[in-house]
Order: structure tokens, then C-alpha cells, then sequence
């Protein structure tokens, strides 16, 4: 779906875009970059000044108005397979989509999920309201991993959300459950993470630079108690960078793997190697999956700057978990209150 933006030029703003030039108003009072200016130039219609065609060399006047488009790629339009199911919805307005991702269900199709992605489902949802666009993921989730996942709807909004990962704009909260405690009780991991050769899915932390990526991990432990048999943390996380199953394999280096983590846990089977088929096996505890859940995101709405918080509430299997080991833990800045805030 095009983007479309207006500006009417204001007396203060002659300062800026010496005197009116269009360049200067699209990149200084707009905010579009010179690559989607580049892009409106040649779509149709891309940049008027009150209706009519302009140059990005002319000048306007105070009291004028430009309207500019910003394309989608034609390319890339119509190539998800839309998929019917339902949607949890934490936010949305023109730009973005905001939902609560299900632990078990892959964000984008993959080998065996090409049609119940989460990425199919958005693109189902689109084409149910009408919506001609792509279903563009703002940072992924594993499988396993429940909780807030945010979508772009126009390329533009897609790019503004991207710079605001790298600036630390937008910032997602997790909380994990843990086994055993960690000690210091808040800190930061920093190991890089790499694949491991010949090993389908399983990550590694490494000290060589050179084949490991870069991978920051906060933490902070927010209470602990017990299961029959075994303590447990809950633990508060927020990563830097995102690498797969980065928070599950950082605890994990640290002596504390996310209770129900069947590979990086405390009874993991062996890792699976390229070709080899899997083993049936029972999990020693009723966990279905890894205790991982994305509780809150925080980004400015692209294109008014305007700051929002989405919270997901926690999964039953989660609270599960901690009710069973008697946790009274309560957030109000990520478990209470309004499920949306802006401000």
C-alpha cells in the first residue's frame, strides 16, 4: 500500500529549505529520505504542490501544500499467500499492525510452514479489510517464543521502524523462566553467538569474533521459588541485538537455561545433525516449550514520532508455570493497566 504524506509550508519553515526549494522541504519538514524521493519522482503523480505536478528544484510558497507518494514495491506485492485464522490484536493504525504471537507458530513461512506463518495469517487479515500490501515482520520471534511481534504496512513505515532498531528506539521486553537463580541478580551478557557446523537449528556462544556475531543480553531476576524438584527465576531480559535464540543460549551460557528449553536446557536431547531424523522422546516435565515471552514493545509511530507501548499479556502455560511455584508477581509497568499507551 502507498504511503501518501502532506505538508502545508509554514512562514517559520522558509529558514530550512531556503526559501521554499522542495528538496529541501521533503527532506527537512517531510522527513523522507533521498531515496524515497527518488522513488516518488518517478511514480505517478509522486509530488504536487496543491495538485499539480512539481520539481524537486522548484520552490513553494507559505500556505502551500505538498503532497507526496511513497510507492510500495511491485515486486514484492501479492507473493505471501494469504491464510485464514484468527488474529490477536494489540495495536494498529495506518502504518502498523501489532499482534500477540501464540508460542508454536513460526513468524515467517519456512520449510513445512509455508502457509501458518504468522506472516500468512497478517496477510490474510490484509486482504480481508482490503488492504493491498506486504506483511512486513519488525523483528522476529522463534516458534517457541510468545508475545508482542509488530508488522509494517507500507515500506516506508517498514524502513523509519529498521532505523529505529539500530537507534534503540524500539525496544522489546521479555521475561523468561529460568532454572536455578542467577547470580549477580542483574547484568549483562555479552558473547557472541555462532552456528554450529553440521547442526541444523542449535546456536553456540564462542569468544572468536570473527565467526561469531555480536550478542548483548540484560537481565534482571525479578523473583524465584520452586518447582518439585528444582528452583526457578523469573527473569526480566532485553537484548541489544537479535540473534537466533539469543536469551535461550545467553542463559543457557550461564549455568541457568530456560525451564522447558528442549535444546539448550538441563535434560536437551543431543542436537540433530544435517540429515539425521530426529529421535521421539518425552519431555521429563510437563513444559511444552521454552518459558520465553515478549511482554512489551516500545517504538515512535513512524511517521508522527508519537511514543507507544503495546503489552502482551502472559500466555496460560507461562502462568501456569509460575502459579505452580506460588510467584505474587506483579509489574505494573508490564503486567497491569492499559494493554496499549501512548503518549
Amino acid at each position: 500500500m502507498d504511503k501518501i504524506l502532506t505538508y502545508t509550508l509554514r512562514e517559520e519553515d522558509l529558514g530550512k529549505t531556503a526559501q521554499g526549494l522542495v528538496n529541501l522541504v521533503l527532506k527537512n519538514c517531510v522527513r523522507v529520505t533521498g531515496h524515497e524521493i527518488s522513488a516518488a519522482k518517478y511514480t505517478e503523480g509522486g509530488i504536487t504542490c496543491d495538485g499539480k505536478l512539481i520539481h524537486v528544484s522548484d520552490r513553494m510558497l507559505p500556505g502551500q501544500t505538498l503532497r507526496v507518494i511513497l510507492p510500495e514495491d511491485p515486486q514484492k506485492e501479492g507473493r505471501m499467500v494469504p491464510a485464514e485464522g484468527r488474529l490477536d490484536i494489540l495495536y494498529e493504525d495506518e502504518d502498523l499492525l501489532i499482534v500477540n504471537k501464540p508460542a508454536g507458530v513460526v513468524v515467517h513461512p519456512s520449510p513445512g510452514h509455508y502457509q501458518d506463518s504468522m506472516a500468512n495469517l497478517v496477510a490474510g487479515y490484509y486482504a480481508e479489510q482490503g488492504i493491498p500490501t506486504v506483511a512486513r515482520i519488525i523483528g522476529r520471534l522463534d516458534r517457541e517464543t510468545s508475545g508482542v511481534l509488530a508488522f509494517a504496512k507500507n515500506r516506508a513505515s517498514a524502513a523509519r521502524l529498521s532505523r529505529e532498531r539500530q537507534t534503540d528506539a524500539l525496544r522489546r521486553t521479555y521475561l523468561a523462566v529460568a532454572e536455578g537463580v542467577p547470580d549477580p541478580p542483574q547484568g549483562e551478557i555479552n558473547r557472541p553467538v555462532a552456528a554450529i557446523p553440521g547442526v541444523l537449528m542449535k546456536r553456540q556462544v564462542t569468544e572468536d569474533t570473527k565467526t561469531g556475531a555480536r550478542a548483548i543480553t540484560h537481565y534482571e531476576v525479578l523473583w524465584h521459588g520452586f518447582l518439585p524438584g528444582r528452583e526457578i527465576s523469573l527473569v526480566r531480559c532485553r537484548i541489544e541485538t537479535g540473534r537466533t535464540h539469543q536469551i535461550r543460549l545467553h542463559m543457557a551460557s550461564t549455568g541457568h537455561p530456560l525451564v522447558g528449553d528442549c535444546i539448550y536446557g538441563s535434560d536437551a536431547a543431543a542436537p540433530r545433525r544435517e540429515g539425521e531424523i530426529p529421535e521421539a522422546g518425552v519431555r521429563p516435565h510437563p513444559e511444552t516449550r521454552a518459558m520465553l515471552h515478549a511482554v512489551s514493545l516500545t517504538l515512535c509511530q513512524p511517521f508522527t514520532g508519537e511514543r507507544i507501548t503495546v503489552r502482551a499479556p502472559l500466555p496460560a502455560d507461562f502462568s501456569q508455570v509460575l502459579a505452580a511455584a506460588g510467584c505474587p508477581f506483579r509489574d505494573p509497568d508490564l503486567l497491569s493497566g492499559p494493554s496499549v499507551a501512548q503518549g
